[in-house]
């Protein structure tokens, strides 16, 4: 669960019959209910996001505060990682 939720609150939303179905498995499965299974899948959906997003807002403030590396020393770093078997 995220960290800090204290307060719990109704959603209502509505799933394609597929979704359901891969629901109702996974909860069978887990020996969980449908509410723990997708709580779980929304949970870790916007953590996920959430690092994906300050990891790109990031970024752009680095771009915007100048700190770019040029395609050539990207390129040249990957070609002598990928010569020594993937080290550094």
């Amino acid at each position: 669960m995220i960290a800090g939720a204290s307060q719990r609150l109704d959603l209502t939303l509505r799933i394609s019959d597929e979704a359901n179905a891969a629901l109702d498995a996974l909860a069978a499965a887990t020996e969980r209910s449908k509410s723990f299974v997708a709580l779980r899948a929304i949970d870790e959906y916007i953590k996920l996001n959430a690092w994906q997003i300050a990891a790109i807002q990031a970024g752009v403030e680095d771009a915007d505060a100048g700190r770019l590396v040029s395609h050539e020393a990207v390129k040249r770093r990957w070609l002598l990682r990928a010569e020594s078997g993937g080290e550094g």
